[in-house]
């Protein structure tokens, strides 16, 4: 699932965009109800946040969920993503604990999506 947001001008440019792979999207029930949430800066030739949702397996190992490449680190751009998540993910479990950076945008945002 993927789902991409742009600008309105001339040169439609995206400001989000957010991926979820199938198969990850499946096995999230056997996961355990933990999940990661951070965010971190694109250095190189496209400049950016990624944010990512990460869980453990029942191996202790770490399983990629989620993923959005946006513009800037906001309450915008987190409400997006948790939103996004929410929709793909969470629906199949009611139960979680989000760990995260303590991020303040963060913070404000989990209250009002969950």
């Amino acid at each position: 699932m993927f789902d991409i947001q742009t600008t309105s001008c001339k040169d439609k440019r995206f400001t989000r965009y957010f991926w979820c792979f199938g198969p990850l999207k499946k096995t999230y029930k056997l996961l355990r109800p933990v999940v990661m949430i951070y965010g971190t800066f694109l250095k190189g030739s496209y400049h950016g946040i990624l944010l990512t949702t990460i869980a453990i397996d029942p191996n202790n190992h770490i399983f990629p969920l989620v993923f959005s490449v946006t513009d800037s680190e906001t309450i915008e751009s987190w409400t997006y993503f948790l939103e996004m998540f929410g929709f793909n993910i969470h629906g199949y479990d009611t139960r979680f604990v989000i760990i995260s950076d303590r991020n303040s945008r963060i913070i404000n945002v989990v209250p009002k999506v969950f």
